[in-house]
This record gives structure tokens, C-alpha cells and sequence, in this order.
């Protein structure tokens, strides 16, 4: 009897081992998609694995596709292979086997990878997608262009251009670590030294640099050399703001984290605040092409037997009082109780707040979260009857001195700036008179 001659010995029993040949043809093709597939996997895997791995999908964007479109083949495949090796008996060292388990660890390990370039951190037991569901996602997410036009209802708040690193800091830490270097490896610490990694990471810096906006719905980065990256701001975590080291932002989504260092502190004080404001309520879908108009803020004082500073809001229907010693109050009001904490700063204060408030559609809703900030830090709220009388006669840019008739005597006296006079005695005007 030849070597590799099967023997059968009792019903699903070989006394000797199945040649692969036999095995190919029992299977009628299978042992072949299996093959094919443990291929299909390992390119995929290579393509999703390390630091460039979006680049080169979008150039091979037909990886996915080949995937998806052979799995529920592969599927049928494994379950008749594993079926019939189960009622034969088959040995594990079978080559079709041995297949067998290589395509399904590949499979494993595409799918833990795939979790990770979805969201990080995700895994079966949270409900996350399985190899199917989760590479159509990627396909969706990868392949698909970022939008720099502005979509039906986006509205634009905020754009600039960024570096990776301001100009001064980058010759101030190229210049210490070249000077430790040298010191270490006992060089000469002299500006000749300084010349090739000053060069380097200042063309570093220079290749990294781009241009930012953020919109009522994302925040979209252009590199200068790279593609488009955006992180719609529902998807933004909690507590997912940060400012490493006082000069930039680290935005961190659902799918993308994006860190981008700011220069000037205004800008990246406006750049944190909007974000924070508009990833969540009442901003978040709620913005209108045009800030209210009817909106005067200025600095004022609250006489009332004592002296407290703060910001009042002026609006047809009431005059608001925050003060300015309680901004954490004011923010919890209307930000929600967790925010991110760089904005715990002073930098971040009441006018600002009130500005970005300004861009909801509702007036309704802008007066509610004035309401609701006055209440949580203790300030007034006065409707034009309370007011006991104002100095119509003097320009609001120079003084504008309101009296309540309301209880004890209480003044708010401040200015209005030149550029908000004609609104602010607009509205005082339209008061009824006391």
C-alpha cells in the first residue's frame, strides 16, 4: 500500500493521515479561499499597521474592499473545513489546519487593530464593531475626503494660521539641548555648534506649520505638507482639552487626536474657549449665521452699601449683573459642572463667554443662561421697571449710571464702548419709561 494511502479504518476514522491533495479535492476550493484570504489579511495588516498608515490606505484603497467582499466566502469556508476535520478526525498538523488558524489569528489581530485606528481604546465587551462593520467604518472615515467647504447651516467662527512651535522657543530649546549635548560628550559648546540642529528643527517647524478653522460643527486642520484633518466636536471626549505646556491645544475625538501649538496666548485663549463652548449645550446646533444684535456688554460697578466689580449684560427686556469675583459660578452655569481645565484660568472671563453666547439662534435660550448665570453667582437682574432712572443726557461711552427703585438703593455705573454706544441708548431708549 503507498505511504500517503488512506486506510479506513472505522466510519470518520483514517488509520493514516490525508494527503493534502485529498484534502483540496473533499474541499472543492476551500482550502484555495482560505489561502487566498490568509494573503488578503497580511497586506491589510501591513497597511494598517505604523505611524503613516492612513497615507498608504488611501493609496490602496481597494485593501478594504477585497476584504469585505470575500468575508462571508471565507466565513462558509472555515465552517465546512472545521466541520469536516472535526467528523474525520483530522490531525491538527494538517497543512489546511495550520492555515486555518494562521487566517484566523490574522483575522484577530485585524480586528483589534481596526478597533484601534477607529477610537483607541474600544473593545468587544463595550460594544465595539466586529471586523466587517469596523472596516466599513474605516472605509468611511479614511476614504473620504475632508469637506473644506463649509456645509448647509455651518457657520465659521474661528480661523488662523498656527506653528508647531513659536520662533523664540524653538532657538531657545534647540540652543540648550545642543549645549547640554556638547557638554556631555565634552565638544565645544560654541555657536558653530548650534548651526545644524537650529537649521533642522527650524525647517522642521517650518514644514509643520498650516491653518486652522473651527466651525459651528468641527475643527478642520491644513498642514502646510500633509492632508486635511477634522474632529467634529460632538465627538470631542470629556475633559478632552488640553494645553500641554501653557502653548498649544491637544484636542482629543473619538477617531483623531490632533495637537497644535499656539503662539500667542489671546489666540489660543479664544481658540480653547470656543472649542470648549461649542462642543456641547446650548451652542452645539444651536448657532446662527449672525450673533444677536440686541446684546450690549461692558465692565460696571454694583453700589449697594459695598462695591463689587463685574461685566453687565444690557437687553431690551433686562439689565444682568455677573460678578466678576465669581467666574467658576458664571461658567458652571453655562458650560455645565465639568469643563476642560485649562479653562479654569482668569484668562478665560465673563465677556468672552458672553460673546460666544452670542452666536445662539435663540434669544430665548441667550437669556436663559444669563438667568441662570446670574443665579448661580449671586448677581442681578433688574427689568427696565425696576430702573429708577438713568442719565440719558450723558453718552453711555463716557457714563451710563442705572438706579434701581426696586428695595434699597442700588446703582450699576460704568461705560459702554464707542462701538456698542448706539445699541446700548437704542435699547435704553425702548425702555418703558419708570
Amino acid at each position: 500500500m503507498p505511504e500517503r494511502e488512506r486506510t479506513h479504518v472505522s466510519s470518520g476514522t483514517w488509520a493514516q493521515e490525508p494527503s493534502p491533495e485529498d484534502v483540496r479535492l473533499q474541499l472543492e476550493g476551500r482550502v484555495e479561499t482560505v489561502e487566498v484570504a490568509r494573503a488578503r489579511y497580511a497586506a491589510l495588516e501591513s497597511l494598517l499597521s505604523g505611524r503613516w498608515w492612513k497615507r498608504r490606505l488611501r493609496k490602496q484603497p481597494e485593501a478594504i474592499q477585497a476584504v469585505l467582499r470575500h468575508e462571508s466566502e471565507l466565513d462558509e469556508a472555515l465552517s465546512r473545513i472545521q466541520r469536516r476535520a472535526q467528523a474525520d478526525h483530522w490531525p491538527e498538523t494538517l497543512p489546511v489546519l495550520t492555515a486555518v488558524r494562521e487566517v484566523l489569528g490574522l483575522r484577530g489581530r485585524l480586528e483589534v487593530l481596526v478597533r484601534k485606528r477607529l477610537g483607541g481604546g474600544l473593545s468587544r465587551n463595550s460594544g465595539a464593531p466586529g471586523l466587517t462593520e469596523g472596516l466599513a467604518q474605516l472605509e468611511a472615515f479614511v476614504l473620504q475626503p475632508v469637506p473644506l467647504e463649509l456645509a448647509s447651516g455651518e457657520v465659521r467662527l474661528l480661523e488662523g494660521r498656527l506653528r508647531e512651535v513659536g520662533l523664540s522657543r524653538r532657538i531657545h530649546v534647540v540652543t540648550a539641548l545642543a549645549v547640554i549635548t556638547n557638554g556631555l560628550v565634552g565638544g565645544d559648546p560654541s555657536p558653530k555648534a548650534l548651526v545644524v540642529p537650529l537649521i533642522a528643527y527650524l525647517v522642521y517647524g517650518w514644514l509643520h506649520r498650516g491653518r486652522y478653522w473651527l466651525t459651528s460643527e468641527r475643527l478642520v486642520w491644513m498642514p502646510k505638507d500633509g492632508e486635511p484633518v477634522q474632529i467634529p466636536l460632538r465627538s470631542i471626549r470629556e475633559l478632552g482639552l488640553r494645553s500641554p505646556f501653557g502653548y498649544g491645544v491637544r484636542v482629543v475625538g473619538e477617531r483623531e487626536t490632533l495637537t497644535l501649538a499656539v503662539d500667542e496666548p489671546k489666540q489660543l485663549q479664544d481658540l480653547l474657549l470656543a472649542l470648549e463652548m461649542h462642543r456641547k449645550p446650548p451652542l452645539l446646533g444651536s448657532v446662527g449665521a449672525e450673533r444677536l444684535a440686541n446684546v450690549v456688554c461692558y465692565p460696571a460697578t454694583l453700589e449697594s452699601g459695598s462695591s463689587r466689580k463685574g461685566l453687565v449684560v444690557l437687553r431690551p427686556g433686562y439689565v444682568a449683573f455677573l460678578p466678576m469675583d465669581r467666574p467658576e459660578a458664571v461658567r458652571r452655569a453655562i458650560m455645565g459642572k465639568e469643563y476642560s481645565p485649562p479653562l479654569n484660568g482668569p484668562a478665560f472671563g465673563l465677556p468672552s463667554i458672553i460673546e460666544h453666547l452670542r452666536h445662539l439662534r435663540s434669544e430665548a435660550e441667550f437669556d436663559a443662561c444669563v438667568e441662570r448665570a446670574v443665579a448661580d453667582a449671586e448677581g442681578e437682574r433688574w427689568n427696565p421697571r425696576d430702573v429708577l432712572r438713568y442719565e440719558a443726557h450723558v453718552p453711555s461711552r463716557k457714563r451710563l449710571h442705572l438706579q434701581t427703585s426696586d428695595g434699597p438703593s442700588k446703582s450699576l455705573i460704568g461705560k459702554v464702548d464707542r462701538n456698542q454706544q448706539e445699541m446700548a441708548e437704542h435699547i435704553l431708549a425702548n425702555w418703558p419709561k419708570p
